[in-house]
This record gives C-alpha cells, structure tokens and sequence, in this order.
C-alpha cells in the first residue's frame, strides 16, 4: 500500500531529517476536503506519527459558514473517486476503531492544539504585525 509507505517516509524524514517539516492541509471554500476519506486518513496518520500539522483556509467566511460541519467529522461520510478506495480506507481502521478514529480526527482539527486553533494563532500574528506595520506607517507620517 503506498499510502503507508508514503506516511512512514514523512514521518522518517520530519524524526530524522529535517524536524521542521509539516504537513500542510490546504482547505478549500467548500470544505471539501474534510469529506474526502484519504485526506482525513493523512489527518490522522499524521497526526499519530507526531508530524506538525498546519492549515491553510481559503478565508474566515468560509470558517464560519463550515465551521458546525467540523463537529460532525465522520470517516464513514467521507467520499473516495473510487469506491474500493474508502472500502480499503475503512477496513484499515476496522469496524471497532471508526469510534476512535472519529474522535483522533476532532482532536487533529478541533483540540487545542489542532488545526484551527493553530490557524487563529497564525492568524492573531499577522494581525498583530500589520497593527505594528500600521503603527509604524502613522508614526513616519506624523514626523
């Protein structure tokens, strides 16, 4: 299965080689990708392997408008191009574990340091430096 190789290799190269890798989960205005069953595997796998996570979110509208989809993240709702594919995906976690596999992928989006909250930070700091940059601007034109 490639996808396990793939995932070990990532997980090699952020322990061993370069600790400043991350994964980076790319979130388009629809949400869509929280509904696609290899992208919340790689969530999790990642996740597991200890791998830092960010995200990048095409804006906070679309935040707000998705955001209750999120609590509600369901691996057994998520969709694959082909259907062997998410076949594969849920027998891999197995009947007794889509529980925990649910509750792993609402820790790795929702928990405290998950996605989001890891989001809004990033977005607080470039809030915080354009109000410096601003400043900056203000305190320039008054001399």
């Amino acid at each position: 299965n490639k996808f396990d190789d793939m995932m070990n290799l990532l997980a090699t190269i952020h322990r061993d080689q370069h600790p400043r890798f991350s994964h980076l989960i790319v979130v388009d205005a629809g949400f869509d990708v929280f509904r696609r069953a290899w992208c919340v595997a790689e969530i999790v796998e990642s996740d597991l392997s200890e791998i830092d996570q960010r995200m990048k979110i095409h804006s906070q509208e679309s935040l707000d408008i998705h955001y209750n989809s999120l609590l509600r993240l369901d691996v057994r709702d998520c969709e694959a191009s082909r259907t062997e594919d998410k076949d594969m995906i849920l027998a891999r976690i197995g009947r007794d574990n889509i529980e925990a596999f649910n509750d792993r992928l609402a820790w790795a989006v929702l928990g405290t340091d998950g996605l989001i909250n890891k989001w809004y930070d990033g977005q607080q700091r470039a809030a915080q430096v354009g109000r410096i940059l601003q400043r900056a601007r203000t305190a320039s034109e008054d001399k």
